[in-house]
């Protein structure tokens, strides 16, 4: 059967490695696969038509889902094709099955219950019976228990990432191996969908790869596709120190290309930030969060002090390491002074890049629930933005609600320039009005956009790439031919 997967721009921006995963499953099967983007232009249904595919399928997190929903539909209208929806929303809210146009939905880790879909639907047998998987048959709907998570030792057995998918789009040109040694966190930050993900599946949630299965998969990358970065996905890659002990000496030694990868600030020490660094590390991402100790330990559960995030980030610049760091505002509780702690710690701590969002009240999450609860959230899902949103929910009450979002969107500008911080955090004590507070805020945003327009030129907290990796992206690119899906090789064979 063909099978292709819809995407939009916010997908790509990363390579999407549970569809990546899905498909080299998929073709290792003997299926077709292939993918568009949605946002490459307004013929995606004539490009649909075109591929003829007799399942199409969509990850989508909540944010996405409206509009993923509408595409479907209007696909549906036009080809007959079976519609699969998988990722986190599909995950949290189960009663997603209901919506128009949505024929199946992954409840779960999706691999082999998306092969069986396939296989089934290719043979014209009954498929309604597939664990991790709920069905829509006319009026009826059928919803199937999940089985276990994928084991420890299984996951070695799971092919490589189909890299294939995404050749053709822009992220490719990058040349970055995206990959994930690991999967599921053990935390409970009341932000993130994690605990909810550890309970929709039996068995053990946080897994890692064996050190020789991830490493035959750079080798295969590096020698394959010519990458020459490597950007580790998983949540939190500092979590095993006995399997980093092994792993970092030979990535140092085997692969030696340069890296990004999650850390989080409690799990570092000089030991990890030496590893960590020896063996090509040049980038850590980390969430900082907020600048009120308060706010990270009895609203977001993160248990991280500020003097911890503080010693962590120094370890990594004395190790020549640039942090990355990831910024909420808006979260219940959030006030003014709030609001500029979280810029004020992101200068203390030197952060080479930063990324500064506005809270989601995603709901199925902790916080998401408190915000309906306490904070006016209307429940909503099209309220929430897609991702990168300048402002909050509209419907989330706080008190100056306005002044903390001019205070999220003129961050880049505080943290690029901390002078201009330092009098914008004296004089909004001292105006005697809150309008002119505003007043003064819009004017600092006018700058800001004016700057954004010249990337990190005009704003150097903006993520950008590495250097190297813009060279990569303007240079000619190298021939690389078509890969088979590809399993765990020898390294002689790597």
């Amino acid at each position: 059967m063909h099978v292709t997967f819809v995407f939009d721009d916010i997908i790509l921006s990363h390579q999407p490695l549970g569809a990546s995963y899905i498909a080299a499953v998929l073709k290792e099967a003997g299926h077709t696969v292939t993918a568009i983007n949605i946002d490459d232009g307004p013929d995606y249904v004539e490009r649909i038509k075109r591929l003829n595919p007799g399942l199409v399928a969509y990850s989508v997190a909540t944010s996405q889902a409206p509009r993923f929903f509408e595409v479907n539909r209007e696909i549906k209208r036009a080809h007959d094709c079976f519609a699969l929806f998988g990722g986190p929303h599909p995950t949290f809210f189960p009663k997603m099955i209901e919506e128009e146009g949505v024929d199946a939905i992954c409840t779960g880790e999706g691999e082999y219950p998306t092969l069986e879909l396939v296989t089934a639907l290719e043979e014209g047998k009954d498929f309604t019976k597939i664990d991790t998987m709920a069905f829509k048959v006319g009026e009826k709907i059928i919803k199937n228990p999940n089985r276990p998570f994928i084991s420890k030792q299984a996951l070695d057995d799971v092919p490589f990432p189909d890299r294939e998918l995404i050749r053709h789009f822009a992220v490719w040109k990058q040349r970055t191996g995206y990959v994930m040694a690991g999967r599921g966190c053990p935390y409970d930050c009341t932000f993130c969908f994690n605990h909810a993900s550890r309970e929709s599946q039996e068995g053990r949630w946080t897994r890692q790869r064996s050190v020789d299965n991830v490493l035959a998969e750079l080798h295969w990358l590096k020698d394959k596709y010519k990458i020459v970065y490597v950007a580790f996905q998983d949540d939190t890659f500092i979590l095993n120190r006995r399997w980093l002990r092994e792993f970092l000496p030979r990535y140092g030694k085997e692969i030696g290309l340069p890296f990004i990868c999650n850390v989080r600030c409690d799990l570092t020490d000089e030991e990890e930030a030496r590893l960590l660094a020896e063996n090509g590390c040049i980038r850590v991402a980390t969430g900082i969060e907020s600048g009120s100790d308060e706010l990270r330990r009895t609203i977001l559960a993160k248990n991280i002090s500020t003097e911890k995030i503080l010693e962590a980030c120094r370890l990594y610049y004395e190790h020549g390491i640039r942090v990355i760091g990831q910024n909420m505002f808006g979260v219940p509780g959030e006030t003014v002074e709030t609001a500029l702690s979280t810029v004020e710690l992101n200068i203390r701590c030197r952060t080479h890049i930063n990324t500064f969002s506005f809270f989601a009240p995603f709901p199925g999450t902790k916080l998401g629930e408190m915000c309906e609860q306490d904070y006016g959230f209307s429940g909503d899902l099209k309220e929430i933005p897609r991702e990168f949103q300048e402002r909050l929910a509209p419907s989330i009450k706080l008190e100056k609600k306005e002044l903390i979002e001019k205070i999220g969107q003129c961050a880049h500008l505080f943290v690029s320039y901390p002078r201009i911080f330092w009098f914008t955090k004296w004089l909004l004590k001292v105006l005697p009005s809150y309008r002119l507070q505003l007043m003064y805020m819009d004017w600092l945003v006018r700058i800001k956009q004016e700057l954004i327009k010249k990337g990190n030129v005009g704003l150097p907290s903006v993520w950008h790439p590495p250097k190297f990796i813009i060279e990569a992206i303007h240079a000619e690119q190298p021939e690389i031919p078509v890969q088979q899906v590809m399993r765990q090789l020898s390294r002689e064979a790597a």
